[in-house]
């Protein structure tokens, strides 16, 4: 018998001894992988980088694969087969020896011997699958991976606190996405600023943290306050940029088109809302049974000129609106007088509601004033704009606009100072008096309509 006829009969034996590699090495490197996936997981626990749940299986997985692949490619001599079929079938090195013998007579019997002892065995008996330290140790750190992954769901009583600070961080990292939506929303298009991606890129991470239950409430609360503070200086860069295009609205005519549909109405809107909330003020201080006869005469004063105003507003002529104007400077003047002396109508002293009702007054009828300050020109441009189909769905989507705004206040981002607020309200009315000139032809008022109604439609699409 020739040495090749034994070499193929050893071939089943060496597939097994294969497999049996790929068995332990898999477990070698998917201990390794488990090491790396953990020491991955844990980063993410600490907030060092975010950790995907591929990132996690990736390294195992890789681990694994490596410690099979290097089972199948590694050298495997003939002679070290023959050597393990040899210990562990208890042999007595006679498949080692008839492999290894020089060609002389004695070589066919050995051969012979060999094989028909090789006959006799499996390779399933003398090559089996076992448990070693490593499988072990791959199942101890697969354990702990699981438990550092589903840690937040277990529901173990000890847990209980553990699990309450976590959806208290949710719920703070909740009402920061509330908060910041207008800027992640931006944050999409092509136009936005670095500072806006950056702000959306980290809520984004924090968010997926939060989902997992790896973010504190400790820990949410700082992040939210870093990025309440990057929003707020993306706050100040966005003003600084409104104020530059205001300051060119006033002297390029185009320009001022552009502020106009972004601004238009804005003031002569909040005007009348002030002033028809400062009606139901007067309202319901006139039930009350504890006014003085000064204070109950002043508000009958102050709220038949508050009627005038609004039943009149865009409506009267340049004569009974120079009457009106009139006779809130004579009521002002009075207030004033009343406020210098210290005395009531009936001479006494003032009393300190009278004198806060007499400051409060006066403020009243300085932005009654004000909404009436627009000249007739201009309040017969407002009225067919305002009119105008187009012109009302576009006021309808600033007004959800405004619910956006008032998120932004309600998380304590620093507003306009009422200086600068004053400044700009006396621009628009610039602004608008400069634009009823422009377009007084009625196809250029529903022109601009349209104009404002499309530019809404940007506004309210890039949430700013």
């Amino acid at each position: 018998m020739e040495q090749k006829a034994l070499i193929k009969h050893l071939t089943p034996f060496r597939r097994r001894v294969r497999l049996v590699l790929a068995w332990k090495y898999s477990a070698v490197g998917g201990t390794i992988g488990l090491i790396f996936a953990l020491l991955t997981d844990l980063g993410d626990w600490l907030g060092k980088w975010g950790a995907e749940p591929i990132s996690i299986a990736f390294p195992i997985a890789i681990g694994v694969l490596s410690g099979i692949v290097y089972a199948l490619v590694r050298s495997l001599p003939t002679e070290a087969v023959a050597q393990l079929i040899d210990r562990r079938a208890e042999l007595k090195d006679r498949v080692t020896t008839a492999l290894l013998c020089s060609e002389t007579p004695f070589t066919q019997p050995l051969r012979e011997d060999a094989l028909s002892h090789l006959a006799s065995v499996r390779p399933s008996q003398i090559f089996r699958f076992r448990l070693t330290m490593w499988h072990g140790t791959m199942a101890f750190f697969l354990v702990a991976l699981l438990i550092s992954n589903f840690l937040p769901q277990l529901p173990l009583p000890f847990l209980a606190s553990f699990r309450q600070d976590r959806k208290e961080a949710k719920q703070v990292v909740e009402n920061l996405n509330r908060v910041l939506k207008p800027i992640v929303e931006h944050a999409k298009e092509p136009e936005a600023a670095k500072l806006e991606k950056a702000i959306a890129q980290q809520l984004r991470e924090l968010d997926k943290r939060a989902q997992r239950g790896r973010l504190s409430k400790k820990e949410a609360l700082v992040k939210a306050e870093k990025l309440l503070a990057e929003a707020e200086k993306l706050q100040r860069q966005s003003q600084e940029h409104i104020r530059r295009i205001s300051t060119k609205a006033i002297t390029a005519a185009e320009t001022l088109k552009e502020s106009m549909k972004q601004k238009a109405m804005a003031s002569q809107m909040q005007e009348m809302k002030a002033l028809l909330e400062r009606m139901r003020e007067i309202e319901q201080q006139l039930q009350s049974q504890k006014l003085t006869p000064t204070q109950r005469q002043l508000l009958e004063a102050e709220k038949q000129l508050l009627q005038r105003a609004l039943s009149g507003m865009g409506q009267l002529s340049q004569q009974e609106l120079k009457q009106l104007m009139e006779a809130l400077k004579q009521q002002q003047a009075m207030l004033r007088q009343m406020l210098r002396s210290g005395r009531n109508l009936q001479g006494q002293p003032l009393t300190t509601a009278e004198r806060e009702m007499l400051q409060q007054q006066l403020q009243s009828l300085q932005q009654t004033m004000r909404a009436l300050q627009l000249s007739e020109q201009a309040r017969e441009f407002l009225r067919k704009l305002m009119s105008d189909p187009n012109f009302q769905e576009a006021m309808r989507l600033l007004s959800e606009l405004q619910k956006q705004l008032e998120n932004l206040r309600e998380s304590q981002i620093p507003q306009i100072s009422p200086e600068e607020l004053e400044r700009m309200l006396k621009e628009l009315e610039k602004a608008i008096e400069e634009l009823a000139k422009q377009f007084g032809d009625d196809e250029k008022i529903r022109e601009l309509a349209r104009q404002i109604l499309e530019a809404v439609k940007r506004l309210k699409e890039g949430g700013t």
